[in-house]
């Protein structure tokens, strides 16, 4: 539903200013994403390629830009209005907006296949001064994304053999008096990880879920916070723990830890 509602924000027609009785229907929520060509639009611009299939990629590819090469064979002047994508992993951008009649231009499609594998069918549609609910051109781009060669991709941080998904933990006790956190990591090396913490706070606990983490296996770093325990007085503060059970410099296995006891002050 988010990338439906983000489409249908891409498309200028006013729906806020026309109250709605009814939800929108397939037919017309496929007649947004998929409107059909202004009349005889192959015969204003001219595209050498409409479908261009990029071929087999992978999630680690560096993101590939595809050139639409397209002429002005009509007899008047075309100004490209805008230009939209059904997909976020796509952006488009036009060389020259303004056409002149004979004068040729490249729409430049960009994919990035990072978090999108599977099947690649991206759409981008023209639309230019003759018509604001017509486009003017279709441009499709075909082919496959092979999922990443790295299985721990998803956790981006790093330490040693223990891969995090996040390495920051807030923790606002401006309105609670203990909270627990958890940290989604995984053990990329081929010995078990079991994991502590140089210099804990007394009032901050730490354990993993399970105790040790074995080979190829994925686990919770668990912290809690009492603020009945705290004795200094801040009202942010940031506390980074330095993790043991793992082969890296202290400031690559840290953990950055802040504390909010009080929102309204910064």
């Amino acid at each position: 539903m988010t990338i439906l509602l983000s489409v249908l924000m891409s498309f200028p027609v006013s729906f806020e200013a026309q109250e709605r009785q009814h939800p929108f229907t397939r037919e017309e929520i496929n007649a947004i994403l998929n409107p059909s060509l202004l009349p005889n639009a192959s015969n204003i611009l001219s595209f050498e390629n409409n479908i261009i299939n990029i071929g087999e990629m992978c999630e680690d590819d560096e993101e590939v830009a595809v050139k639409f090469g397209f002429k002005n064979i009509s007899s008047k002047e075309v100004v490209i209005t805008r230009i939209t994508t059904d997909c976020g992993c796509t952006e488009a951008k036009v060389d020259n907006y303004k056409i002149l009649p004979g004068k040729s231009g490249i729409i430049t499609v960009v994919y990035n296949p990072k978090n999108h594998p599977g099947t690649i069918n991206a759409n981008t549609l023209v639309y230019s001064s003759i018509s604001d609910k017509k486009p003017i051109a279709k441009l499709v781009l075909l082919g496959e994304v092979k999922p990443s060669r790295d299985e721990w991709y998803r956790f981006p941080y790093t330490m040693g053999k223990l891969r995090l998904k996040q390495n920051k933990v807030i923790f606002d006790l401006s309105s609670a008096n203990s909270l627990t956190e958890r940290i989604l990591c995984g053990n990329s090396g081929d010995k078990d990880i079991e994991l502590s913490v140089f210099n804990l706070p007394d009032f901050m606990e730490f354990n993993t879920e399970p105790k040790v983490i074995s080979p190829g296996k994925e686990a919770d770093i668990v912290i809690r916070i009492d603020k009945s325990k705290i004795k200094t007085k801040f009202s942010r503060k940031l506390f980074p723990l330095i993790i043991n059970g793992v082969n890296a410099r202290p400031t690559d296995r840290t953990l950055n830890i802040e504390v909010i006891l009080n929102s309204g002050k910064q």
